[in-house]
């Protein structure tokens, strides 16, 4: 009898999770999970629910009719929003009413512009509230990409953190009640913040019990990939998050032809050594890289072809290393240029290009100062480029440094400060008078910012580097399309919320005067402006559009154009990655008739942008291999 992962015979489980690094095939496998779950087990209810901001469950379903017991959701973070504050409006603002120096309209507006909402927040609450009221027998939870999906794992502080301060709020009321009427009952207002704490509670627990829950990570064959997937694995282990099976996916066959001999061999390397580097007693499965893509009808066959990985045949020792091959390079980006932006869906290889493209830079403008700054929460600059890279711009050579900022860990400081500077003014200010209370609601003012105002912070951080005379240009590795364009739509969030903030200060300032914390959100003002400024200036920034020959990469290019246009922001170039060269390999020319079709697509979606075809070669890690791309991206100048 053939063997299957766990979570495909537990029939006891209520929570699988799907993980990985973007375009790794997460959304494939749930959805071929759940459709198999459902079928199998008819007298059960099952949700497959997507997290990602950029959704493509119903995509990969196509027009396949689903099985009566499988409901399909994709959250909608603004949707969740709204739903959220009309049904705990009323509640808040009763809070907010309950005896601070703030006054009622203060706090109202300031908790209206930090509810729980954004994305991996709304995500949380309602997988949650599933689970407390036993909607369905099991939920099968597509999540974003791994920096997204981290954020996701953290939803538990932070939404306590946003509980405390409103518990904050309701104790100096809760406190006289209490000495003067002797009335220790909790009303209504406490047992909201319970039922929100215990929402919380039920989750953690239940994503913490190997009984009921598993996370399921899928990945493919490459080093970047498998660096991410252990950085992922390390992360859920420590979180107690059961994980016993890793999927590695579109593994190539044992070939006689040179293009699949060549990827199988790199998959191979790449995957050497991962058992090892994961938890014990995780299994390793694989599945083939299919003719056609995996959606709609075919779903239903996806798991039959399921092995461990310690079973696949053997790959022979013989290197084969595929030239790096490019069509229709496109202009070099000028040297006036002030911002280069690269976009796209996970697993695109986005890193790869800002890299490559940082390095040709640097070597045709020798004068200039440039930065490579990544923007995913899952960083990867320094697995691309074999340098150490750290929070700080750090040296990859002279000319041209490189920075992965932690935008949690800059905002934690940013808390820490804001909280010293409080501490010291009201020992300076009010050393004798007791204001216990109204010192705990000011600790916390910080708590019921936005979700995501870290991010910005991270974001705006690239005009103090150009603003400041440190670099020339920016090239930036953006996070995946669903993160990106949720942090194009905070600047508005954002500035509301500053706005408000600094009202609060100027009209509290005989009670908290904070100097160093108003310059601060003074320059984050500023910086926010000329960041959204720049965005809009073609002279000075480029964008530029990774994606590959799938229909669902397609789809969702497509779509990330159109939300970028609507913010004023144009894609000038798309580069098309990982095409299939044509030979007489059976697969090869299978995959290469299908990206055929893609690609006349591509011609179509994007006819106003120039295209360029980069086919699968030797993975260009590490500075040569990146240089050697880089001059082939780009054509020469004067050319």
């Amino acid at each position: 009898m053939k063997v299957s992962p766990a979570f495909l015979r537990d029939t006891v489980l209520k929570l699988v999770f799907f993980g990985g690094k973007g375009g790794v095939g997460k959304t494939t496998c749930a959805c071929a999970t759940a459709l198999k779950l459902a079928e199998e087990q008819a007298q059960k209810s099952f949700l497959l629910v997507s997290t990602d901001p950029a959704h493509s469950l119903l995509d990969v379903f196509g027009d396949w009719v689903l099985p009566e017991n499988l409901q399909v959701r994709e959250l909608d973070a603004s949707a969740s929003l709204q739903a959220f504050k009309a049904r705990y409006d009323p509640v808040l603002n009763e809070i907010a009413a309950r005896g601070t120096f703030l006054d009622q309209d203060d706090l109202r507006d300031l908790m209206n512009l930090s509810l729980p909402g954004m994305d991996e927040v709304a995500a949380y609450i309602e997988i949650a509230d599933c689970l407390k009221q036993d909607r369905y027998d099991c939920l099968i939870v597509d999540t974003a990409p791994t920096g997204h999906t981290l954020r996701l794992l953290e939803m538990p502080e932070l939404i306590r953190r946003w509980l405390i301060a409103l518990d904050t709020l309701l104790a100096k009321h809760r406190y006289i009640r209490r000495h003067f009427s002797g009335d220790n009952r909790l009303d209504h207002l406490d047992r909201f913040l319970l039922e929100m704490d215990d929402s919380v509670k039920t989750m953690q627990k239940s994503m913490t019990d190997p009984r009921l829950c598993r996370f399921v990570i899928v990945m493919q064959g490459e080093v970047l990939i498998v660096d991410e997937t252990v950085d992922l694995a390390r992360e859920l282990s420590r979180r107690k998050i059961p994980m016993t099976d890793v999927v590695v996916n579109q593994l190539l066959p044992v070939s006689d032809c040179p293009v699949c001999s060549a990827g199988r061999r790199r998959q191979w390397l790449a995957l050497e050594g991962a058992a090892g580097r994961l938890p014990k007693k995780t299994d390793l499965w694989t599945l083939p890289l299919f003719p056609e893509e995996p959606r709609g009808e075919a779903l239903n066959g996806m798991w039959s072809q399921i092995h461990r990985l310690d079973e696949a045949e053997p790959t022979p020792e013989i290197p084969i290393d595929l030239p790096a091959t490019v069509e229709e390079p496109i202009p070099l980006p000028p040297a006036t240029l002030r911002l280069l932006i690269f976009v796209g869906k996970g697993g695109v290889g986005k890193t790869t290009l800002a890299c490559a493209t940082a390095l040709r830079l640097r070597g045709e403008y020798p004068n200039l100062r440039i930065l490579l700054f990544s923007l995913d929460p899952a960083h990867s600059l320094s697995d691309c480029l074999g340098v150490a890279v750290q929070e700080h711009p750090s040296m990859v050579m002279p000319g041209l440094d490189a920075q992965e900022i932690n935008a949690e860990a800059a905002f934690a400081a940013v808390r820490r400060e804001y909280r010293k500077e409080l501490e010291a003014f009201l020992a300076d200010t009010l050393p004798n008078l007791d204001i216990t209370f109204d010192r705990e609601v000011m600790e916390h003012l910080l708590d019921l910012a936005p979700p995501g105002l870290d991010e910005i912070m991270a974001l705006t951080s690239v005009m103090e580097h150009l603003g400041g005379g440190h670099y020339d240009m920016v090239v930036l590795d953006s996070a995946p399309s669903g993160h990106l364009l949720r942090l194009l739509e905070l600047p508005e969030l954002i500035g509301d919320w500053l706005k408000l903030f600094f009202s609060l200060l100027l009209k509290y300032r005989r009670v908290m005067r904070l100097p160093r914390l108003s310059q601060r959100l003074v320059k984050l003002s500023r910086e926010l402006k000329l960041l959204r400024q720049l965005l809009r200036d073609p002279a000075q920034t480029a964008l530029y559009t990774a994606s590959i020959p799938t229909h669902l990469a397609m789809d969702k290019t497509a779509e990330l154009a159109q939300a970028l246009y609507r913010f004023g922001i144009n894609s000038s170039a798309v580069f098309i990655n990982q095409i299939t060269p044509a030979n007489d390999c059976i697969l090869c020319r299978a995959l290469n008739q299908r990206e055929k079709k893609q690609m006349e697509r591509a011609m179509s979606l994007f006819n106003e942008q120039r295209q360029v075809r980069i086919y699968k070669q030797k993975d260009p890690s590490g500075l040569d291999g990146l240089k050697v791309l880089g001059s082939l991206l780009y054509a020469r100048i004067g050319i």
